[in-house]
């Protein structure tokens, strides 16, 4: 696979999950959090060994231990979005879970012991500021306990994606994203167990919003994810998150008749701007810088008569 067709793969796994702000909201209604978990992911388990029983033979212990790491670290998240999700307002829950754009690069500027290129810090910056004009309307952010669940949850993603970028390469993507779904129906059937009483939705609505999650979200969303990320870096993949809350805003006013307002329309442009000067290839930077270095310089001179 291409870089350029990678990255349009994970620009459109990242997309097909920012609808899971809603879905989760609506399907809280009718179920606890971690009893949605279950019942989200082990659905998505059975139907993904269904569709790919060809190629479980292929498992071995190292992939399998790597799908556990994966899994583990996205149930942290999962588990802290879906709990904070009670407590907070969704658009802080977008915002502080999208704060792994920041926190990716930092991560990988760590790891790999080399500070980003300034197109990529500009991005950075757009995509930030953007987030921030989406989701930060009329909402104070004080940190109570629930925004501290989230941010923890935000910590677990930005560890995942840097690491799916590593395991990926080492490993048959597919089944290192099929493998995690039955981790992460293992840990949440546990946790739904020891800490919730399970309640079984009779309604249709969250049986509705629980099948979305499983077919979008989940089945592609997140299982696809480790397949794009082989192709792509990590910094990218932190990059194209800051899509979630843009969508989710778009979805808002489409489906919720939310209004939005002149500062989250600007906040849409400043997250397109960072997405499309992050895939602006070097060449044409240099181009620009080129040109920009080369344009003359009139300097007015004083006459004397």
């Amino acid at each position: 696979m291409k870089q350029g067709t990678a990255e349009l793969l994970l620009l459109t796994v990242i997309v097909s999950r920012s609808i899971s702000y809603l879905l989760s909201k609506i399907g809280l209604h009718g179920v606890p959090p971690l009893e949605l978990l279950a019942i989200r992911f082990f659905l998505t388990t059975i139907l993904l060994l269904i569709i790919f029983h060809k190629r479980l033979p292929n498992i071995t212990p190292a992939l399998f231990k790597a799908a556990g790491l994966l899994g583990t670290l996205l149930f942290g998240c999962m588990a802290c979005e879906l709990i904070s999700l009670t407590t907070v307002p969704s658009s802080t829950v977008a915002f502080l879970e999208n704060t792994s754009v920041v926190w990716v690069l930092l991560l990988m500027a760590v790891i790999n012991r080399h500070w980003p290129k300034k197109q990529v810090l500009l991005a950075t910056g757009l995509l930030f500021t953007g987030i921030a004009c989406l989701t930060l309307q009329d909402t104070a952010l004080s940190l109570e306990p629930g925004e501290i669940i989230c941010l923890t949850g935000a910590l677990f993603y930005t560890v995942w994606i840097c690491l799916t970028a590593r395991l990926a390469r080492e490993h048959d993507p597919l089944l290192l994203g099929i493998l995690q779904m039955g981790f992460l129906a293992t840990y949440s059937s546990i946790a739904m167990v020891l800490f919730e009483i399970p309640v079984l939705p009779t309604d249709t609505t969250t049986w509705s919003a629980i099948i979305a999650l499983v077919f979008i979200c989940s089945v592609f969303g997140f299982t696809f994810q480790p397949v794009a990320q082989k192709y792509t870096s990590a910094e990218k993949a932190g990059l194209f998150t800051a899509l979630n809350p843009l969508i989710a805003a778009v979805l808002g006013a489409v489906f919720l008749d939310e209004m939005l307002t002149s500062v989250q329309f600007l906040g849409a442009v400043f997250i397109i701007s960072g997405i499309v000067l992050v895939q602006l290839p070097d060449r044409f930077l240099y181009r620009l810088t080129a040109i920009k270095n080369h344009v003359p310089r009139f300097n007015k001179k004083r006459t004397t008569l």
